[in-house]
């Protein structure tokens, strides 16, 4: 088959493998199947690869001189669009091709020297409470306590409030402050389930009273609302607000960061400024709506949800993500400072996912086998040459 006889960008391909496929691409995909049996032949061999390397259960780091590995290894049935330079020469997935993993991974024929291990982050957090007194939570001893008129109960994973109402109707506040390398998991009174992540922070009453249920977030956050129809639920952010009756969504509001990204996994939410309610934006599932620090507008557009959910999981997951991005959520995760020598680097989009829960030291080599950059650890700086 001549190479211009396929004209499927291989990143189609890629995300039907993880069912993530749009409307259209999914379309586009099934046209591009229709037009021959060879294309069919094609996505099967892809297919087989994928689960014959998913065995491994993590990743694999495959660069362009790779991919031509495994089209050999397709019978040279070649797509004619790889998209390889948008991607930067390189694509970061499970599976695809197990003899290609293995060379990836387990080649020995160039170790590398081992700095000092850096430990992925742990569930830990500190609790403020209204009085001032803090608890440290990451020691995972029990906690048990009365606020407000309702119990605070934690196993060192996980901090939840029971119901109660305010004692003598006045209202106090809880402030939860989740370090550099840690995340922690929150239920509040009325059952919403809060996951925080890594230099964040989450003020909220212990229990709520009055017509709406208010909280605010410095940070990222997923949140699994309860629904009450009578009294909405708000995350109060810096320049913005989120209101809902009952859902799932994801915050990232980091203030070092130029932009509030709000993703909304089911039902339905409203997106506004905190200081002209009339500029907002209604979301559905799989929307994402997107306030730059200073401007006075919110855009809104379709994306990957997985993308901005899956640290709650255990997974970093990025489609097209400038490595700058990508190292400020590994310099959260793992708390170390990050300098990019090479500033072209930092915008070198890569697409795939790595496992949370690794050495920062594997992470980086998997990272390392685009051969378009090197990383260096001194002390707790990563240095990108």
């Amino acid at each position: 088959m001549s190479e211009n006889s396929v004209n499927i960008d291989f990143s189609i391909i890629w995300k039907k493998l993880h069912a993530s496929l749009s409307e259209q691409e999914e379309q586009q995909l099934q046209d591009w199947l229709a037009e021959s049996n060879e294309h069919q032949a094609y996505f099967d061999r892809a297919k087989k690869f994928y689960k014959a390397g998913s065995q491994f259960g993590d990743q694999a780091v495959i660069t362009e001189k790779d991919f031509r590995n495994i089209d050999e290894r397709l019978q040279r049935v070649k797509p004619r669009k790889w998209n390889i330079r948008k991607f930067a020469a390189v694509i970061v997935l499970m599976g695809l091709a197990m003899a290609v993993l293995k060379s990836l991974i387990f080649d020995t024929s160039s170790p590398r020297q081992r700095v000092t291990s850096i430990q992925p982050g742990t569930e830990k957090a500190i609790l403020l409470m209204d009085d001032g007194t803090s608890y440290d939570l990451s020691s995972g001893k029990a906690l048990r306590l009365n606020e407000g008129g309702s119990q605070i109960v934690s196993q060192g994973k996980s901090l939840k409030y029971n119901q109660g109402k305010p004692a003598g109707g006045q209202v106090k506040y809880n402030t939860l402050v989740i370090p550099l390398g840690g995340q922690f998991n929150l239920t509040l009174t009325d059952g919403t389930k809060i996951w925080l992540n890594a230099g964040s922070t989450l003020k909220y009453p212990t229990a709520f009273s009055g017509s709406e249920r208010r909280v605010e977030l410095t940070g990222e956050a997923y949140f699994e609302v309860a629904r009450n129809e009578e009294k909405p639920f708000k995350v109060h952010t810096e320049d913005q607000v989120v209101e809902v009756l009952g859902t799932a969504f994801n915050i990232s509001s980091y203030q070092e960061v130029p932009a509030i990204y709000t993703t909304l996994v089911e039902g339905r939410v409203k997106v506004f400024l905190e200081n002209n309610p009339h500029e907002n934006q209604i979301l559905s599932p799989n929307q994402q709506s997107v306030l730059t620090r200073g401007h006075n507008t919110i855009d809104q557009r379709t994306v990957d949800v997985r993308e901005y959910i899956s640290w709650k999981d255990g997974w970093f997951y990025f489609h097209d993500k400038p490595l700058k991005a990508i190292m400020d959520e590994i310099s959260r995760w793992y708390e170390v400072d990050v300098q990019f020598k090479n500033i072209e680097a930092s915008e070198l989009p890569f697409t795939g996912e790595i496992r949370k829960y690794k050495d920062l030291e594997d992470v980086l080599i998997l990272l390392e086998k685009t051969r378009d950059v090197q990383f260096r650890i001194e002390r707790r700086t990563i240095i990108i040459e």
